[in-house]
């Protein structure tokens, strides 16, 4: 019999077998790192406008400057980010998610949850 958490991991792995075929970006480490950074930053402040900057998607120990800007880069070629400078600090650039990727974050929350609920009853919690 499985248990839960063993549950938990399978859908995790199921995920993980979603997330390859439909957000590539999420294929390399350094791209699973821009995704989250963004995803957090979005979804934490959704109510407020994004202050996810440049340089706190670079401020990372594992992964050299380069790595990331090379990551951001290729999102914003692909059209899933756009990177504007910020209104308070010219000098800063923020980054800034675009419909697309905003679209893909919410396949990916859709997929999770109904990956979770196979198995579990998911419940709202209450600010």
């Amino acid at each position: 019999m499985i248990n839960d958490k063993q549950k938990i991991l399978a859908h995790l792995v199921e995920l993980s077998h979603w997330e390859w075929a439909n957000l590539p970006l999420l294929k390399t480490v350094v791209g699973r790192h821009v995704y989250y950074c963004i995803a957090q930053d979005t979804f934490f402040n959704a109510n407020s406008p994004t202050d996810r900057s440049l340089k706190q998607v670079l401020n990372h120990p594992e992964y050299t400057d380069r790595a990331v800007r090379m990551k951001l880069r290729e999102l914003e070629d692909e059209g899933l980010i756009s990177r504007v400078y910020s209104e308070n600090d010219k000098r800063a650039r923020q980054i800034v998610p675009t419909a697309k990727l905003l679209d893909l974050m919410a396949q990916h929350a859709e997929t999770m949850q109904k990956l979770l609920e196979k198995d579990f009853i998911i419940l709202e919690r209450e600010s």
